[in-house]
């Protein structure tokens, strides 16, 4: 019925809009990502930290010159992929709202 009242009004005092405790606990597949995340970032760290391992950039560009082509194709790979994916998402989104 065409009222100009808004149904839905937002609360106006501080305790009202105060965050209610969640019913719910987190999902595991959250607790699996953030948990998993903090591992490999562990194990990325030690990996690839010259304090700990003596791996370099250069040391490893030094040991395999031959591989320096397939190692640009991969780094242009893994950057365009995303891109693309991104444009693409972008292109349906911006077409399901004309839709």
């Amino acid at each position: 019925m065409g009222g100009t009242t808004m149904d839905n009004e937002l609360p106006d005092t501080a305790e009202a809009m105060e965050r209610k405790e969640t019913a719910h606990a987190v999902p595991a597949g959250w607790l699996v990502l953030f948990f998993g995340l903090i591992a490999w970032g562990a194990w990325y760290l030690y990996t690839y930290s010259p304090w700990s391992t003596g791996w370099t950039q250069a040391g490893q560009l030094a040991a395999a010159p031959a591989e320096v082509g397939s190692n640009i194709f991969m780094t242009i790979l893994f950057t365009a992929l995303p891109t693309a994916a991104a444009i693409g998402l972008w292109l349906l989104q911006r077409g399901a709202k004309k839709g």
